[in-house]
């Protein structure tokens, strides 16, 4: 059996019987890939780029801040006009503007609004809806104030919303809803022009709004639970504001060092 030897039927090599073999399998694989890839068209590249651009378009946000002491003015995309009083925050979004006229407000704001398509403010849960018209926002937290200087505003505070119309206000306080009318305009937005303007104030309200304008703290043996009416100018020297108000009251302010 050791001299039995069986000559092989086939003349080819084992590399030649593998190409023919596997060969035919290997094309068919790379028509696969090659037809898969054309079968995404034109416009699916052009939507795989595009999106991205839109998500940013839709994020991108521009914030203006103000700090103690300090006030700034902005000029929106429409040419409306923010004025925001000290330690406050203002957020747009400048590239879809056309589209919503949209701002987000933290504290306060005096707004100039271009006439146009509805503007919105959103201050937390509540907000403003108006066209074109100046009105004054304070949103606060011990409190959200709308008022009314020119024009109509449509106010959205908590389940509750109205309509106000010049020298009217709105005042959200404790979930409830208060419309005042024939308020002097220079009550709410006296600050932009440089003056405090307080009529039934709360003194801790006044003293706040006190130490955000000159950027100080200010000490007092006690606070009593008094309002206050007043005005003065911003131009007065911090402690003699203080002193104003004290001697009302009986009480001496200080400014902490």
């Amino acid at each position: 059996m050791e001299y039995l030897s069986i000559k092989p039927v086939w003349s080819k090599s084992k590399d030649e019987l593998w190409n023919e073999m596997f060969e035919p399998l290997e094309e068919d694989h790379k028509h696969e890939l090659k037809f898969s890839f054309r079968r995404i068209p034109v416009w699916g590249y052009a939507a795989s780029l595009l999106i991205p651009v839109l998500l940013i378009c839709h994020f991108y946000t521009v914030t203006e801040e103000t700090k103690r002491g300090q006030h700034t003015v902005v000029r929106l995309p429409d040419r409306s006009t923010v004025i925001l009083n000290a330690e406050s925050k203002l957020s747009y979004k400048p590239v879809v503007w056309l589209i919503t006229r949209k701002v987000t407000l933290t504290r306060e704001a005096c707004f100039d609004v271009q006439s146009g398509n509805d503007f919105y403010v959103q201050s937390g849960r509540n907000r403003v809806q108006v066209t074109g018209t100046t009105f004054n926002v304070y949103a606060r937290a011990e409190m959200y104030r709308i008022t009314c200087l020119t024009g109509q505003v449509e106010v959205q505070a908590g389940k509750e919303s109205v309509t106000l119309h010049p020298n009217m206000q709105a005042v959200f306080n404790e979930r409830q809803l208060h419309i005042y009318n024939d308020i002097m305009p220079s009550t709410a937005n006296g600050w932009v022009q440089g003056k405090f303007i307080f009529v039934g104030t709360p003194l801790q309200e006044v003293i706040a709004e006190v130490e955000r304008q000159y950027n100080i703290v200010v000490t007092s043996d006690y606070y009593p639970n008094h309002l206050y009416s007043g005005n003065f100018s911003k131009t007065e020297k911090p402690e003699v504001v203080l002193e104003i108000i004290g001697k009302s009251f009986d009480i001496q302010f200080s400014i902490e060092q």
